[in-house]
Parts: C-alpha cells; sequence; structure tokens
C-alpha cells in the first residue's frame, strides 16, 4: 500500500494546488478533505502562492513511522489525493480499515510487518541490472 511510505515527509503546494482550487469536474476543492482541514491547507498553500511551501503527507505524526497516515485518510485528512481515493474504494477501503478493529492489536494484522512485506516484494519486481538497466539523471525521462 503506497500510502503507507507517506506516514513520513513532505510535500509540495504544487502538488496541492489542483485538489485544494481547481478540483474536477466542478471546480473548488476536494470534497473528501475534511471541511475542518480544508482551511488549514489553505493557508499553507494559498491560491497563487509559493508552490514550494513544503508540507508534511502526514498530518499530526509526521516524523513518526506508524499507521497515522491511515487514521487521517479514514478521517479526511489526507494530504495527497492519490492517497484520499484509497479510501473510495471498497476493496482498499476494506484493507485501510483493517488496521483498526478492536481485536487488532491482538489478532489482527501488523500495519509494520505487513508494510515491510510489501517493500520486499517491490524489491522483488523484474529489477533490470547490468547493460539492461539504468540509472535515470532525470527520472521522468529515459537517458
Amino acid at each position: 500500500m503506497h500510502a503507507a511510505a507517506h506516514t513520513i515527509g513532505t510535500t509540495a503546494c504544487f502538488f496541492m494546488t489542483k485538489r485544494l482550487y481547481k478540483f474536477s469536474p466542478a471546480g473548488g476543492s476536494d470534497p473528501a478533505i475534511n471541511p475542518d482541514f480544508l482551511p488549514q491547507l489553505q493557508s499553507i498553500c494559498p491560491q497563487n502562492g509559493d508552490v514550494n511551501v513544503r508540507l508534511p503527507m502526514d498530518r499530526g505524526s509526521e516524523r513518526t513511522f506508524d499507521k497515522q497516515i491511515l487514521d487521517n485518510i479514514r478521517n479526511g485528512f489526507a494530504v495527497l489525493e492519490s492517497d484520499a481515493r484509497l479510501y473510495d474504494d471498497e476493496t482498499t477501503r476494506m484493507v485501510v480499515d483493517s488496521y483498526f478493529g478492536i481485536l487488532t492489536p491482538i489478532f489482527g494484522p501488523s500495519f509494520e510487518s505487513d508494510f515491510v512485506d510489501s517493500i520486499v516484494k517491490m524489491g522483488q519486481i523484474g529489477v533490470k541490472t547490468g547493460p539492461k538497466g539504468e540509472i535515470r539523471r532525470v527520472c521522468t525521462a529515459f537517458n
């Protein structure tokens, strides 16, 4: 689950502009943003403001590796749109919710263990090495 990686780190206002001010199809802001959170985001990233200003991706625990990001997603406090969309889909919503059941601490999934497992799996995805691979100088373009 890629959102879990957003438990630590920041993003730039550049990535928030569309979500805060020009959300499709009707414009305005993304209705998935908690109404109590929207003014805070807009004050950090004002319309036509500095797009390089940084804000934490995980409200409340931006420097701690934990499942707070998932609770933020559940409650409309997701900073990035891609994270917010996880709660729109029934399947991914069930995964997010599975970390918050009453019996989860004893019998349920472990966020930390599941995250480690997913990183190991990603590391096994057809990595190209030697002459078949390349280290990109610009991430969005082939050398």
